[in-house]
């Protein structure tokens, strides 16, 4: 399965840790499991371009529909750029987590999947020349959501089960799968985290939201510019 906690570097162990952090104080509710996707491209001249998404299952038998993080603002009136830092921060801290790996003799890898569930954080690397691929950014996301979400093959039109056909029919490199406990501080979470978000992150309540519409509506004639 790979190398166990007790088998990484320090500075490796606290790159995941860190990682960890910046996952749980991007969701303001309880939750069951958690699924991330990331990428980091080396081009030349020190240029890095790359993408990350996550979805996560909220607590509750009614709720077993997988929520996007980046819907996380619109859905609990979260200012957007407040919010949108930390999604910076957290793709940092990845960035941050490869070099480790590469200072630590590891190979680079190109992409990785993140699986927190059950107490259990997983992490999978791919090492796919990403620069080179076949499918773009749009299609290893439908290929993701096929493979990791279990989304239902059907609910994918028909050009996005072409991609997944052609990407089932390809043999690919297996990834390297390593399974490792949670960190002490990231479990105790729930509460905290609710916490640690209210103090972070600006909150657009309705009576803010009123206002700016009533000053929206109610702009004296002299203030509006000429175009």
């Amino acid at each position: 399965m790979g190398v166990s906690i007790i088998d990484c570097p320090k500075s490796l162990k606290m790159a995941h840790e860190e990682v960890q952090k910046k996952i749980f104080a991007m969701i303001p509710e309880r939750w069951d499991k958690l699924y991330l996707y990331a990428s980091v491209i080396d081009h030349f001249n020190n240029l890095q371009t790359g993408e990350m998404f996550f979805y996560y299952f909220p607590k509750g038998i009614l709720k077993k529909r997988p929520v996007n993080v980046y819907e996380v603002p619109a859905k609990f009136n979260i200012e957007e750029n407040s919010y949108y830092s930390l999604a910076e921060e957290l793709y940092s801290s990845i960035k941050k987590l490869r070099v480790e790996c590469i200072n630590n003799k590891e190979r680079p890898w190109t992409n990785m999947t993140i699986i927190i569930e059950d107490v259990k954080y997983k992490v999978e690397y791919g090492y796919e020349a990403l620069t080179n691929s076949q499918f773009d950014n749009n299609d290893r996301k439908i290929i993701w959501l096929y493979e990791y979400l279990n989304a239902p093959y059907e609910s994918f039109n028909r050009k996005e089960r072409q991609i997944i056909n052609t990407y089932l029919s390809i043999e690919h490199e297996k990834k390297e799968k390593f399974e490792l406990p949670m960190y002490k501080k990231a479990i105790a979470k729930d509460l905290e985290t609710v916490r640690q978000l209210e103090k972070s992150l600006t909150y657009v309540t309705d009576e803010k939201i009123k206002e700016m519409e009533f000053k929206k509506n109610h702009i004296p004639k002299s203030q509006i510019l000429k175009s």
